[in-house]
């Protein structure tokens, strides 16, 4: 029904794209939008008093308009970033820089999450001594509840989770994990792999931060997005500073703005806010979020009657439910060579993905070197997921 809109399928008919967990193509609406754009409305933003310059910034903030009413949040709490890795190194220096995480504190993760989640907490603990603890997981890859409450104790002041895994598929109540935190505690959600495949709602969530990336869903690469409470906002100051950020420069000091623009250092990335409204404009026309998340349960339930005709050939990391989103990690019996089936993959057009996935403590948790993981999206239909388990059923 909706690959007629993409390309990428026109340019490439035999293409079974399966690896939308790293990233979606994009409909001829957001290239078509974005090119119009830049030969007719571009021009820097931000204090330029002439029509080009007014449009662009139109544009800009008309973007940050539909991420708010994506995410439940005001426009003013949206900050652009260039990917989910930067936000989240973005809000962690912010943290520390603004003494909200000291010396002595500790940062809680969970097992699961991706490396971004996880890398730039230990670079700023190596250097400022706070402490980061994991919480693990269950043998069904639930949250283990002891651990988690044995862990967050009194020096916890930054928890920061992944509302859905990246390597599983799995969906987490986050807010669950909200419900047991104090007021004093940062709450981070990475929505990654959340945002572009269902509805998200931040105050019903309770989180004071929520990341995600734009080309996850279908915008061009190099738009992330950090929604920031409002409280948080003005609390926190940005570690990259420029023009744009202060309210007075002088000699020896200068003075920040109060609002979210303060933590857009630089010439902000206006053409890919600007393929981010596109996308977010291509996803309202087909329905929105909860059509993205019908289509994507039916191949769900597609791929969980799949596999389980491999139940003695393929190991599918977490069990095979519905609950979760249309990722699913797996590995064959008869091999551990997980980049060999890939490649079997490719050889019929089917794109996958390889390896440790960004997520190697989930991997050494449950003893595993790397996997394959197929991920479908909203171009995907019952005829691409029964290639793939043609190829799997020659390859087992």
């Amino acid at each position: 029904m909706f690959k007629k809109d993409f390309p990428i399928f026109k340019n490439n008919p035999w293409l079974v794209f399966l690896d939308n967990a790293a990233s979606t193509q994009k409909p001829q609406y957001v290239i078509d939008g974005v090119s119009d754009f830049i030969a007719s409305s571009y021009a820097n933003i931000h204090r330029g008093l002439y029509s080009l310059s007014e449009k662009s910034e139109a544009a800009y903030h008309r973007s940050k308009e539909l991420v708010g009413e994506l995410l439940n949040c005001k426009t003013s709490e949206v900050i652009y970033t260039y990917n989910s890795t930067y936000a989240i190194n973005l809000i962690a220096q912010s943290l520390v820089i603004s003494d909200v995480l000291q010396a002595w504190d500790t940062v809680l993760l969970g097992i699961r999450e991706h490396h971004s989640n996880v890398l730039p907490w230990q670079v700023l603990a190596e250097r400022r001594g706070f402490k980061i603890e994991f919480f693990n997981i269950t043998e069904e890859y639930e949250i283990d509840r002891n651990d988690f409450d044995q862990k967050y104790n009194d020096k916890v002041k930054v928890v920061s989770v992944a509302q859905v895994s990246n390597v599983t598929g799995k969906i987490y109540d986050v807010k669950k994990i909200k419900s047991k935190l104090r007021e004093d505690t940062f709450f981070m959600v990475d929505g990654s792999q959340s945002v572009a495949n269902f509805p998200v709602d931040v105050q019903d969530i309770g989180c004071d931060c929520l990341i995600f990336t734009g080309h996850k869903m279908m915008a061009y690469t190099g738009i992330g997005v950090a929604y920031l409470k409002k409280e948080w906002l003005k609390k926190l100051v940005p570690m990259i500073r420029w023009g744009w950020t202060i309210e007075d420069v002088d000699m020896q000091w200068h003075t920040l703005i109060g609002n979210s623009d303060k933590f857009e250092a630089g010439t902000p990335n206006i053409i890919w806010a600007v393929s981010l409204l596109k996308a977010l404009e291509y996803i309202k026309s087909i329905w929105g979020m909860k059509k993205i998340r019908e289509h994507e349960q039916k191949l769900v339930k597609l791929c969980v009657e799949g596999f389980s005709k491999f139940k003695d050939k393929v190991e599918i990391l977490w069990p095979l439910t519905t609950e979760r989103v249309a990722v699913f990690s797996f590995l064959l019996s008869n091999t551990s060579n997980f980049n060999s089936i890939g490649e079997r993959f490719s050889e019929d057009n089917i794109a996958v993905r390889c390896g440790g996935h960004c997520a190697y403590p989930l991997h050494k948790r449950f003893k595993k070197s790397g996997t394959c993981r197929m991920s479908g999206y909203i171009y995907n239909d019952e005829s691409d997921i029964a290639k793939f388990f043609e190829t799997l059923a020659k390859i087992a």
